[in-house]
This record gives C-alpha cells, structure tokens and sequence, in this order.
C-alpha cells in the first residue's frame, strides 16, 4: 500500500511539508542577516543559536518524550514553531523585526525540535508494522533526499516570489498544516510504563537511559556509527565547495549538481531500500554501507589525485555516496526500533539526534582547519582510508551483535 498506512501517510506529509517550509526559512533568514548586518559573524551565530539548544537540552528532552504523550509532543512542538515563525512574518512586515528577535526565536525553535525529532523516530513503530519499520524509515529517508534537491531551488526562488514575509509565513503554514496532520496520528500507547517512570527523578531517568545505552553493546555501537558517519559527512560539506571550484565550468553551477547528486543518490538508495530491499534487512548491511561509503570518498579524492577535472565522474560518485547515506540512516534507524525498548525510545533516540547534531559542526571545523595543512585531494582520500578503517574494524569486532539482527516479520502485539 502507498506509504503503508494512514497514520504514516498522515506522518510523512507532515515531515515533508515542515522541512520543506525549514530549508526556506533558513535560507531566508540567513540572507536576511547577511542584508542587515553584512557580516558573517551574524550569519554563522544565527546557526549556532539553531543548535545550540538541541544540542544541550537533548538527553534532557529523551526524558520527556518517554513520560509524555508522543502525539501530544508532535502537535504541540509542530504549532510552537509555526506560531514563533508567524510572529516573526508579523513583526517583519510591520518594520519590528530585529536582530535578537532572531536570536530568540532560533533558542525556542530549537528547543522544540529537540523534542521533535526523536520523538518522529520513536514514534514509527508505533504507527507501522514490526516488519515494515525498514519501509517506513525508508521512506522518511527520501524527504531528506527530496528536501536536499528541492529545498535550496525552493527557497532562494520563495525569497525573490513572496518576499521575505511570504516566506515565514509559508513556513509557518507549514509547521501548522503538519501539527494538524499528526493530531489524527493513531499511537498506541504504553501508559502503565508512562506512569511508572513519571515517578522517578528527571535526573535519574536521564542517568538510566545513558546506563542502557553503555549496557546494550548494539545500541552504544550505534551511537558510535552515528558519531563516526557524521564525522566524515562532514569532510565532504567542507569539501565540496573546493571540489566543485576546480572543476571544468562554473564553480557554483558544479557545486549544485554535485549536491543534488547527493540528494539523488539518497532517494536511489531509499527507493531500493523501500521497494527491492524490504524484508531482506540484516544488521551487518549498515556496516557493509559504512565501508562503502569509506570507498566512495576515497575515490572523490584518488579523482582529483589522477587530474581528472570534468564534474560528471564526480557526480556519479556522489550519487554512490548518497545512495550509502541513505542505507546507513534507514539501517541505524530501524536497528534501534528493533532493538530499543519502546519504554527507553525517547532518551535513546535522543542521544543518537544529539551525537550527529555534535559531530556534524565539530567535523566541518575540524576539516576546515585541516584544509590549511593539506590539499583537498589529500584530505578526502585520507577520509576515505580512515572511515573504510573504522567500518571494517568494526565489521569484524562487533559484528558478532549485528549479524543475528533481521526485521521482525508479523504484526505489532496488540
């Protein structure tokens, strides 16, 4: 059935219409604060303060996600934003809106979002059947394949459409129009655990899920895959405006095919994972995904290595890439709603957001600075050796808890 069931079709609009309505916000937003402030100071400030909160109140919020009613969170989170945006559109056209209205409005959003995206993870098995996990998280995959393609066209193009006004508010509508889609979510609850842990500490819940995590030697290995996939997603972002530069062409017109190669390559790999792959899931095929993508950016860099300057080699192989990041995303995804206890979800889904939200800056800053002491050829094609390491190394350490992994087949207990 298309998009499996009502209530993930209803949840997958909602993912869609939302991140579509973020990537034109973002990018409006940012153009704003280049416009007003021509400073990037203000521009690189205005995305630590979209993160920071997400990054620090995120374990905090796992918390909350596993005592509080999951559809609850989703609306309420959804409508949070899309009237801080509002405010936003308002205070705009009425000539208010300033620097530090911003700045705020970035702080709560992002707290929002901190309880919003692992509660969207926790909740799929909730609302699909055991054995269509890897469909469902297949299919949330290609909004961000779709989101990589579409959103930049989308939203330089709705800045010089609907002004900076339409914008926001087009974002706003967003956020709304998916918080009433996931008001008609159907989620079975599981209040008899809900009860039980509202009666412990915050504190102590927060310390139980890390004590889960570092005891299940699956679940703290995905917080190290994450970690480690982040890593070196990050040295291709840095990367790629300089690849794209000293190519044959246009230096922004071969940077936007590249990235868009990668967005194809995530919907190829999420449609195959959807329709081809479905019900032949094995843990080991997140880690054969992670030296795969190892290969992919060592080839970006022996490329360069070999003088080869026309962009379409390059693109095929972002495409590969793509292709693996989508597979690892899906796979890590639907590893830990199989091996997560539904009680633990919201604080263990928590953690593995917060590890890639970390790793993804700390990485571009550290690939930043290392492109000072080396070439980009160099940089990449080390990347590739180190990350083809690292999956193989923990191919063959731990595999021995990935290899009995499949996807339940049957139906949710009721």
């Amino acid at each position: 059935m298309l998009l499996i069931n009502r209530s993930f079709r209803l949840l997958w609009f909602g993912q869609l219409v939302s991140q579509l309505g973020d990537k034109a916000y973002n990018i409006a937003l940012m153009w704003w604060l280049f416009e007003k402030t021509a400073s990037p100071f203000f521009v690189s400030s205005f995305l630590i303060a979209s993160m920071l909160p997400e990054l620090i109140f995120g374990p905090l919020a796992g918390v909350y996600i596993d005592r509080w009613n999951k559809k609850k969170i989703l609306v309420a989170a959804d409508f949070a934003r899309g009237i801080i945006i509002l405010t936003l559109a308002a205070l705009y056209q009425l000539n208010l809106l300033a620097i530090w209205h911003i700045y705020i409005a970035a702080f709560f959003i992002s707290l929002c979002s901190a309880l919003f995206n692992p509660t969207t993870m926790s909740v799929i098995p909730a609302v699909v059947e055991k054995n269509e996990l890897q469909q469902a998280n297949a299919l949330s995959q290609m909004i961000a394949g779709a989101v990589a393609i579409i959103g930049p066209l989308l939203g330089a193009s709705s800045v010089v459409m609907l002004g900076y006004t339409g914008v926001l508010i087009f974002n706003s509508c967003s956020y709304i129009i998916s918080g009433i889609a996931e008001a008609f979510l159907k989620i079975m609850a599981i209040d008899a655990v809900v009860k039980e842990s509202s009666k412990e500490s915050i504190f102590f819940s927060m310390l139980e899920g890390f004590r889960y995590i570092r005891g299940d030697l699956r679940v703290s290995t995905l917080v190290i895959l994450v970690a480690v996939v982040h890593v070196f997603v990050g040295s291709i972002a840095v990367a790629m405006p300089f690849l794209a530069n000293i190519l044959k062409g246009n230096g922004l017109n071969n940077l936007g095919i590249l990235q868009a190669a990668f967005g194809g390559g995530m919907i190829v790999g999420a449609v195959y994972i959807s329709k081809y792959a479905r019900n032949r899931f094995k843990g080991l095929h997140l880690l054969y995904a992670i030296v795969c993508m190892g290969v992919g950016i060592l080839m970006l860099g022996a490329l360069q290595l070999t003088y080869i300057h026309t962009v379409e080699p390059y693109a095929i192989i972002c495409i590969v890439i793509g292709m693996c990041i989508a597979v690892i995303s899906v796979f890590w995804r639907t590893l830990a709603q199989i091996c997560v206890p539904e009680e633990m979800a919201g604080r263990v889904f928590s953690v593995l957001s917060t590890t890639g939200d970390i790793s993804l800056p700390i990485s571009m800053g550290v690939f930043g600075l290392l492109l000072n002491f080396t070439t980009n050829a160099e940089l990449l094609s080390l990347a590739g050796v180190f990350l083809i390491l690292i999956g193989t190394g923990i191919v063959y350490k731990r595999r021995i808890f990935f290899e009995d992994i499949t996807v339940p087949k049957g139906k949710i207990p009721e």
